[in-house]
């Protein structure tokens, strides 16, 4: 780039960096690209591209040169695409700050100057891509640098709707240490291990877990307090506010609370996840169908396994319902400590479990769906399943199954918890190719290969409602038969 009094500069699209960290959508759009192509041919012109020279700047991978400079886009992907798709050599840029910056001391910065930028020209975000900002900011930003109002004003968008999207992810943070003990010593947890965990003496744990009281809570309740000022007034956060207000209820009494409704049949339809239970994350499971699976395979007290835990719907869940939980994950999120990191690599045999649970309750990513979203929250050294072939995919499963029925007693119940993934997008149903599927039939191949019995097959569909009618109407002129379905498979040892 050269020098001059100006921060506007003519660039090749080689020299730009399209970084999918400060991207503030989910996917570029093959459409917008193809019309401002077309409008490149027609001789139209175009705004400048807004980038930012980087030092210290790292890839999604974790590659990079840390004293490289870098030209990263801010604004104008889709610009940027439509220029390279027509072998332009040459593209108008204009730079957000006038001198290369620190990338990773101003990545959120970036990203909320990319989101402020596509709320007022070009494809807006949609409200979806806006909250996922503010959740993904919210995580990593524990401090509380980036405050309600000015997320607002970024993403234009109200203080109120802001607080609404990122309200649980507050709480847990302000949590106090005493909270997350109680938490963690309900889920049966050892209070070495927590006092390991809490940077506290084991003396001091033992000494909250005995004398702390919560008494109070139907007193709150009977002067018309609901959960979320109950939760706040005791600094915890509104899932371990629930499992003490329902202490000591039966299971079929915790239903009732929960306004939920208990199902008799084999067949779990429950569109809306509950928002008490687990955080907004890829793949968010509604916590209705964990308690069922609970009610009907486990007791309280019982030990529930959760190899990949995600935003912690079941360990939540199995605060409320009494039982205890060890939950794993690939990418733990620092407001939850229960949720320990594991890279599952079943080849090599280990399990991180000392004792053997009652319940494995396995909800993986269903092969490439939302491969985008789990990449993000993976590693190079540590990559999400969802970017395995299917050779490698099915591997994994074989290996996984194996080793967790080596490492469980023989009365250890598996709930997995998956759907068929066909290649059916844009694809009539009579062109598929069975070569990109994953079914329900695979994974009960595998189960039985490693010496698991299927005992229920459980239906439990996702939502229709994420179609639009323009896209249903796409879908039947081409023949296109789209999936809703998902099972959930219980299994014993064989």
């Amino acid at each position: 780039m050269s020098s001059n009094n100006t921060n506007k500069q003519s660039l090749t699209p080689g020299d730009l960096t399209w970084d999918r960290f400060i991207y503030p959508r989910g996917t570029k759009s093959q459409k917008t690209i193809s019309a401002y192509v077309e409008a490149l041919d027609i001789g139209a012109k175009f705004p400048p591209i807004k980038v930012q020279r980087v030092f210290n700047y790292t890839d999604e991978q974790g590659n990079g040169n840390p004293e490289a400079v870098i030209t990263v886009i801010v604004d104008g992907i889709h610009r940027w695409s439509a220029f390279k798709e027509k072998g332009l050599k040459e593209i108008e840029t204009i730079e957000f700050k006038n001198q290369p910056i620190d990338y990773q001391e101003n990545k959120t910065a970036l990203l909320l100057e990319s989101a402020k930028c596509n709320t007022s020209h070009g494809d807006r975000l949609s409200p979806n891509d806006k909250k996922r900002i503010a959740r993904d900011i919210a995580s990593s930003d524990p401090e509380c640098r980036y405050t309600e109002s000015s997320l607002a004003e970024k993403l234009g968008v109200s203080q109120q709707t802001v607080n609404a999207w990122i309200t649980d992810i507050r709480t847990r943070q302000r949590t106090n240490r005493g909270s997350i003990i109680i938490r963690l010593s309900r889920l049966g947890w050892t209070q070495e291990k927590i006092a390991e965990t809490t940077k506290m003496t084991q003396g001091r744990v033992a000494q909250i877990i005995n004398n702390t009281s919560f008494g109070k809570i139907n007193n709150l309740l009977a002067q018309g307090r609901d959960m979320k000022y109950i939760a706040s007034h005791y600094n915890m956060e509104l899932a371990l506010a629930w499992a003490l207000r329902l202490e000591g209820k039966t299971d079929q009494e915790k239903f009732k609370e929960l306004e939920w409704g208990l199902r008799t049949w084999d067949q779990w339809n429950f569109n809306e996840c509950d928002e008490r239970f687990g955080d907004d994350w890829p793949g968010r499971i509604p916590a209705q169908l964990v308690a069922h699976t609970l009610f009907y395979f486990t007791k309280p007290g019982d030990l529930v396994l959760d190899p990949m835990a995600g935003g912690g719907v079941v360990p939540d869940v199995c605060l409320a319902f009494e039982r205890k939980c060890h939950a794993f994950d690939l990418a733990p999120s620092d407001s939850r400590p229960e949720i320990e990191y594991h890279h599952w690599n079943p080849q090599k045999g280990t399990w991180p479990l000392a004792k053997k649970p009652d319940l494995i309750f396995f909800d993986p990513p269903y092969y490439t769906k939302k491969a985008k979203e789990y990449e993000k929250k993976a590693g190079k050294a540590a990559p999400s399943i969802s970017s395995f072939t299917k050779k490698e995919y099915e591997a994994f499963f074989k290996d996984f199954f194996n080793l967790a029925h080596e490492n469980s007693r023989p009365s250890t119940i598996l709930a997995f918890l998956n759907a068929d993934w066909r290649d059916f997008e844009s694809t009539p149903a009579t062109e598929e190719n069975t070569d990109k599927a994953i079914t329900t039939y695979d994974y009960n191949r595998l189960l039985s290969a490693a010496g698991w019995k299927i005992t229920h097959r459980i239906e439990c569909p996702l939502s229709s409602e994420r179609m639009t009618g323009n896209m249903v109407k796409k879908m039947q002129d081409r023949r296109i038969l789209g999936t809703i379905g998902r099972t959930l498979l219980i299994a014993k040892k064989s």
